[in-house]
């Protein structure tokens, strides 16, 4: 293993995560990396379950964030750290133990402000239908993740920073309840310069969506995140989206809404006469589902956006009324 040990705070916010958070932390206290060398910060969010007696129980510094939303809660845990290297995942996931000794191996490299992982799907026995089909089509991809994208970018399952250069450019922004932690990755390497490195090795396991009301609201989010960065971020040269392109790419959506249902349909006849699996048959359902949230994300992102004509969404009143309406816990 490299001698090089930087300092390292693990800051998890959490919010009614009684479920997962107590493996989470075990998995981040047998880390194999010197325990003296990192610290474990706990942000619980206002849950209305027993998270707080479960985290009491682990040696893990807890505070409580009187701010609704992921972004307000790390930005708490950041202002509480002591570390050089901040590092961030979610209290629905498990930790490799080599994560944070595969994690700082890039920062030897000053020029490097930020290192991501791999997020790999929790490999267990028993996943049903929604979590299995939410493992198939995960877009939580580090780095890049497909087409049309912009900067390099990592999802906040799994993801690292200098201390410093967070302080720098203000955090994450709180007024985001979607879609932060990729606007994160682009503000700080817009405005530092920092490059931000794959770690393919520093892999965290993450539970995927297990019900269909999760896995509708989690495609809704993300269409209404894409918008209002596409909105923020549409002035910079080599952006890739435009209202052009969304405009195309949701009608694309909603004409693959009648084939979904019509497949639907033919999937449940296959099943009825034994040519389908119950996965199988519920495929296109999911399909439909996902496509349709992701499209009425959209249509509310152009709302409060103002069809991408507010050049800062993320502070226009309207937009964080909608959002507040739309997400009013400000959880995922």
């Amino acid at each position: 293993m490299s001698k090089y040990r930087p300092a390292i705070s693990v800051v998890i916010p959490v919010y009614n995560g009684a479920v997962t958070i107590g493996a989470c932390l075990e998995s981040l206290l047998n880390q194999n990396y010197p325990a003296e060398a990192y610290e474990i910060i706990v942000v619980e969010n206002g849950s209305t379950d027993n998270t707080t007696q479960i985290v009491e129980q682990y040696p893990v510094r807890l505070f409580h964030s009187d701010l609704h939303g992921p972004a307000a809660a790390r930005n708490l845990g950041v202002a509480q750290s002591h570390a050089d290297i901040v590092a961030f995942t979610d209290a629905d996931c498990i930790a490799h133990s080599h994560w944070l000794s595969e994690l700082v191996k890039p920062y030897a490299d000053p020029e490097v402000g930020g290192v991501g992982g791999a997020i790999v799907a929790y490999d267990h026995a028993h996943r049903d239908t929604v979590e299995r089909f939410s493992e198939e089509i995960s877009p939580l991809v580090n780095f890049i993740s497909g087409a049309h994208e912009f900067l390099p970018h990592f999802y906040t399952a799994n993801a690292s920073y200098r201390r410093s250069l967070l302080n720098q450019i203000g955090g994450f922004n709180p007024k985001l309840i979607t879609g932060q932690d990729v606007d994160l990755s682009w503000r700080l390497q817009l405005r530092t310069l920092a490059k931000i490195c794959y770690a393919p090795e520093a892999i965290i396991y993450h539970h995927h969506r297990t019900t269909r009301t999760g896995l509708a609201r989690q495609y809704r989010r993300y269409g209404f995140g894409e918008i209002v960065l596409d909105t923020i971020y549409g002035k910079y040269p080599g952006y890739p989206r435009n209202l052009k392109f969304q405009a195309w790419r949701m009608l694309g959506q909603l004409a693959a809404l009648p084939r979904y249902a019509f497949s639907t349909g033919l999937r449940q006849f296959q099943l009825a006469t034994g040519r389908a699996t119950r996965y199988e048959a519920a495929i296109p359902q999911l399909w439909f589902l996902i496509e349709s949230s992701n499209l009425w994300g959209k249509l509310e992102g152009l709302i409060a956006t103002r069809l991408m004509t507010d050049a800062h969404p993320a502070l226009s009143m309207e937009a964080e009324a909608l959002v507040s309406r739309l997400f009013p816990s400000g959880k995922a």
